[in-house]
């Protein structure tokens, strides 16, 4: 179709361009929510909204770099913790090192590499496991199982509390334990003669310092069976003892002379003395001198652990002091039946302090000060800045890029700065475990005195990057709020241009109709 141009059709033209783009300008408005979008729209308010916009980019980036310094100040203060929780661990090492030498101990270590998971060989059901306490208290296990373990029997002994304990401890052979009894009632014990040979034969390198030769087949029963005369059982003893020494042994029928004596300091030190008007056995001997209650034990026992005895007649001190004779008449004269020496002393052996125990405690500890060193090189921290090897970390803490936050790294070492110089190799005296024990305590104040230095600068950094991140909200909402549209308004501008345009193209149409029916009315 043909338009006719005159005035009014290019009125009504221009006002359909300028309406059309008014309402795409309109139409971007709503779809953007924004009414300027160029400095030539409004250059101040398109100035101020990009400065604020800009300014919440870079407080972005600044959070970047404050995230990843929390970032190293949490693995630095993980790392500072699980060294704390190694110190800890070797004090633990010292003081268990310090009780072993303390006052000393009752106690008896085999050799055996036995563990709490080691199963008893050899034992059938029915065989006995049996310790009486000089106290006179008795424990006595019957094994039930063949697959029993060691674990098993030690829990079981400690639950019957009669003054001995079993308790596995490092072995002098790295990765290795024992099996340790200790008398916690200051009392010497007994593995009894009841005892099954093949539980005993587990326990290789028993020895007692005044005690008999560990010989199981000899000193034990064999399996259920009982005990043969000869087989007495083993004695832990410390204190002091005198034992005949009769060529051929004797037994408990062995005959007492009328008009023997024995005179004797009792368990307290005081003198106790038994006659005998009539003759007698040393059976009676035996019953006589324990009535007395006199902290002294008459026994028979196997010293030598031979297979046929010989038994010989024993007085032992209960209570951990020397055994005195003080004179013996009949048949325990020096030179009579029984082999009683006459008028002697048997000394209390000194109670133990194992340094062996206490050097693979030692171990223990300096593997604990390699790890400490070790935790400080691989600290987990990010982008390569180790604090505890003495790196610095910058943080830059707003958007100006004025002078930025130096958080100073402390070089740490084990024998420098924590001072564990103190080798657990060394621990075979008392006062090198003290200087453990002392270094360790100063070892851990220093590691928490360096743990709340971290801390006051990551309390610092985090209200920081909480301020910085509410900037940050701010200033996006602010910058946006600059250049942003009324949506009301500019919903009313699209439905009033919409009718412009509407009427604009009405106008338009009737205008070029009424042209084309003048003409055609002339021509």
């Amino acid at each position: 179709m043909t338009i006719l141009m005159n005035d009014a059709t290019n009125a009504n033209v221009s006002i359909l361009q300028r309406t059309n783009e008014l309402f795409q300008l309109t139409q971007k408005r709503v779809a953007t929510g924004k009414s300027v979008f160029g400095a030539a729209d409004d250059t101040t308010r398109y100035k101020m909204s990009e400065t604020m916009l800009g300014r919440g980019r870079q407080l972005s980036d600044i959070n970047n770099n404050i995230s990843l310094a929390l970032s190293t100040l949490e693995a630095t203060d993980k790392t500072l913790k699980n060294m704390v929780g190694l110190i800890e661990s070797g004090q633990t090492l010292i003081r268990k090192a310090q009780s072993e030498g303390a006052a000393g101990l009752r106690s008896v270590t085999p050799t055996a590499n036995l563990n709490s998971s080691s199963v008893v060989t050899g034992v059938t059901v029915g065989s006995k496991f049996s310790v009486t306490s000089d106290a006179g208290k008795n424990f006595t296990y019957t094994f039930n199982s063949t697959t029993v373990t060691w674990g098993q029997v030690a829990d079981a002994l400690n639950s019957a509390n009669i003054g001995v304990l079993a308790e596995f401890v490092p072995s002098t052979t790295a990765n290795q334990t024992n099996l340790r009894f200790v008398s916690f009632n200051e009392k010497d014990f007994t593995f009894d003669a009841i005892t099954d040979e093949n539980v005993m034969d587990d326990l290789t390198g028993l020895t007692s310092p005044n005690g008999q030769v560990f010989s199981p087949a000899d000193l034990f029963a064999n399996g259920i069976l009982p005990p043969a005369a000869n087989e007495r059982g083993f004695t832990v003893s410390y204190g002091g003892q005198v034992t005949g020494t009769a060529g051929a042994g004797v037994t408990g029928a062995t005959a007492i002379a009328a008009g023997t004596t024995l005179t004797f300091e009792d368990g307290t030190g005081g003198v106790r003395s038994i006659s005998y008007a009539a003759a007698s056995t040393l059976n009676q001997v035996i019953t006589d001198i324990t009535a007395m209650g006199a902290g002294i034990k008459a026994e028979l026992v196997n010293v030598t652990g031979a297979p046929a005895g010989p038994l010989q007649f024993r007085m032992r001190n209960m209570n951990g002091g020397d055994m005195k004779i003080l004179s013996g008449t009949g048949s325990f004269a020096a030179a009579a039946a029984i082999g009683f020496p006459g008028v002697t002393v048997g000394y209390a052996a000194p109670l133990s302090s194992n340094n062996a125990l206490r050097l693979a405690y030692g171990r223990q500890y300096d593997a604990i000060i390699v790890n400490l060193d070790l935790l400080v090189q691989n600290n987990p921290v990010q982008n390569g800045r180790n604090l505890l090897q003495g790196q610095n970390m910058n943080v830059v803490m707003d958007e100006f890029a004025g002078n930025p936050l130096t958080i100073s790294g402390i070089s740490i070492t084990a024998a420098g700065t924590l001072t564990l110089s103190q080798a657990g190799s060394g621990w075979t005296t008392d006062q090198n475990i003290q200087n453990s024990a002392t270094q360790a305590n100063q070892a851990l104040i220093n590691l928490r005195n360096f743990q709340a230095q971290f801390a006051t600068f990551n309390s610092y950094i985090k209200s920081r990057y909480d301020l910085n991140k509410a900037y940050q909200g701010d200033m996006k909402t602010q910058g946006d709020e600059l250049v942003a549209a009324d949506a009301s308004e500019e919903s009313a501008n699209l439905v009033a241009l919409q009718t412009r345009q509407q009427f604009a193209v009405q106008a338009l149409t009737i205008g070029n109709q009424n042209e084309q029916s003048l003409l055609r009315l002339l021509g």
